[in-house]
């Protein structure tokens, strides 16, 4: 039976739902997809981050990532990466790293944080200086089946195997964002061939891409140098988990390897200092619908147009992690019609986002950190309405002059270094956008922030795109009812449990009438 109430039942759900609408009143107004509406800023001084948490250098936003909601507050919880933190070492400058567990409330600040270091959260692993743990984050979901999601980190310049050869420490969280346990993955533990270059630069989850029900990993090495220096590399990490022991344990059951030479990348498509997987990566879903999740994968030193100016490869993923084909987004590729300067780095930072205006196709926020808009290096963010081929419809840029965004910025602030999708945190049906600036000064020098932008869209509750919450959002859901698929987008699991339920159904009824 495909439902889990009866057919009279939900004809009651249906009837007392559409008596509702009987209420509802008013025209919903016009959205601007991808525009600022508010704001809240996370630092050293602001967002309730305790005073003096963070030292100077520590570039507090390097990555970030969102838990979903790991406490079960009902409010969506955030990772954010510290890669100068010193936790552990003889004195300053170590640079072991660190990373933050952020409960947050709905509007952006911090409720209470957990912090995870070589001296606090219950982390037992090595750190060396130098190793840069938290360059970059992932979410993982609930890989050994505990009821409470983990979290992949990555230490690009770990040196196990060799000078920074890089190393991906996957954590296995409490709710309150201790480590219950770990496990490190690297060269000489995953069996990787070749000179790893700075393995773990980015990280981001596929899901489970090959079907064995365990969630897969894509780490890059942007200093690889298949085809020519420092070109870089996306592997394609496929992942079991054995929760039998004590401790659960992942291995690597393969790989595959995405490079200017392997993967079936067009050979010569990357040049020289391309830097493919830079430090930041993101899955798409199934954005071409051919049942196979897809990647966002960024070169920040992409020459296309102008010096620097950076591009971002969407690539279609076969299940064996090769590419099938793939659209290329720059100054002078993809539809995208943006304006860049020579030495923007767009594309330092990639995060997929949900459908912000109604077409059925998510969208990707890209960072652009040297941006110059209001001054020197202040940074940008563009979101890019895609269409399903990988190209770019339309656009929306936010800075110190775009996009209604009023924080700020200082010269140097490097807005867009790290990109991350939370919940819906207030509650107006669109899903709201962390962005870290690691060169924000709050409180000292360079110490870095997020900030928490609320943005303008669809409302999540609108299935039908219609402008309001109704019947036929209903009747989507109900058709959804259950576990969502394995691959692919689940609109209807608004509370990101895994399936469409009571709790879903609940939600929707909750929103009824126009969106806000």
């Amino acid at each position: 039976m495909k439902y889990a109430y009866s057919v009279s039942t939900k004809r009651l759900v249906i009837v007392a739902v559409a008596a509702l609408a009987v209420v509802m009143s008013g025209q919903h107004a016009q959205a601007q997809p991808g525009w600022v509406l508010s704001h809240q800023k996370i630092s050293d001084t602001s967002g309730d981050l305790p005073p003096g948490a963070l030292d100077d250098d520590d570039r507090f936003g390097i990555s970030a990532t969102p838990l979903g909601d790991l406490d079960g507050d009902g409010i969506g919880d955030l990772a954010v990466g510290v890669w100068r933190d010193d936790d552990g070492g003889p004195c300053c400058n170590t640079d072991r790293g660190a990373v933050w567990i952020l409960f947050l409330n709905t509007d952006g600040t911090v409720n209470h944080h957990q912090k995870i270091s070589d001296t606090q959260g219950g982390f037992k692993g090595i750190l060396d200086d130098g190793d840069r743990f938290g360059f970059s984050a992932a979410s993982l979901g609930d890989l050994d089946g505990d009821g409470v999601g983990d979290l992949a980190v990555g230490a690009p310049n770990d040196d196990d195997g060799g000078t920074d050869h890089g190393a991906v420490w996957i954590l296995f969280l409490n709710t309150d964002g201790t480590v219950k346990s770990h496990q490190k993955i690297n060269n000489p533990e995953s069996g990787m061939e070749g000179d790893i270059d700075r393995f773990g630069t980015s990280v981001a989850s596929l899901g489970d891409h090959d079907g064995d029900g365990v969630r897969d990993l894509a780490v890059a090495a942007n200093h690889d140098d298949d085809g020519g220096e420092d070109r870089g590399a996306v592997w394609i990490l496929f992942l079991n988990v054995d929760t039998t022991g004590r401790n659960p344990i992942v291995t690597v059951k393969s790989h595959h390897k995405i490079s200017d030479t392997s993967g079936d990348l067009p050979p010569g498509a990357l040049d020289n200092h391309d830097h493919f997987g830079s430090e930041s990566m993101s899955s798409l879903g199934d954005l071409d619908g051919d049942g196979v999740g897809d990647l966002a994968v960024p070169a920040f030193e992409d020459d296309d147009g102008g010096f620097n100016r950076g591009a971002v490869w969407i690539l279609f993923l076969n299940t064996d992690g090769t590419v099938n084909s793939h659209q290329k987004i720059s100054d002078t590729e993809g539809g995208f019609k943006g304006i860049l300067s020579n030495g923007d780095w767009f594309g330092i930072s990639v995060e997929s986002l949900d459908d912000l205006d109604g077409d059925g196709v998510g969208e990707l926020a890209v960072g652009a950190i040297f941006d110059d808009d209001g001054s020197t290096d202040r940074g940008a963010v563009w979101i890019l309405f895609l269409s399903t081929d990988g190209t770019v419809k339309s656009h929306q840029k936010i800075s110190s002059t775009e996009g209604g965004f009023t924080g700020p910025l200082d010269n140097v602030d490097i807005l867009g270094g790290s990109l991350a999708w939370l919940d819906d945190l207030n509650g107006d049906g669109v899903g709201d956008l962390a962005v870290g600036a690691i060169g924000d000064d709050d409180g000292g020098f360079n110490r870095g922030a997020v900030w928490v932008l609320f943005l303008d869209g669809i409302c999540l509750w609108d299935l039908d795109a219609s402008g309001d919450v109704g019947v036929k959002d209903l009747l989507f859901l109900l058709g959804a009812w259950g576990p969502c698929p394995p691959k692919g987008d689940c609109p209807a699991d608004f509370d990101t449990s895994g399936d469409v339920g009571v709790k879903d159904l609940l939600t929707l009824l909750g929103a009824w009438g126009p969106c806000p």
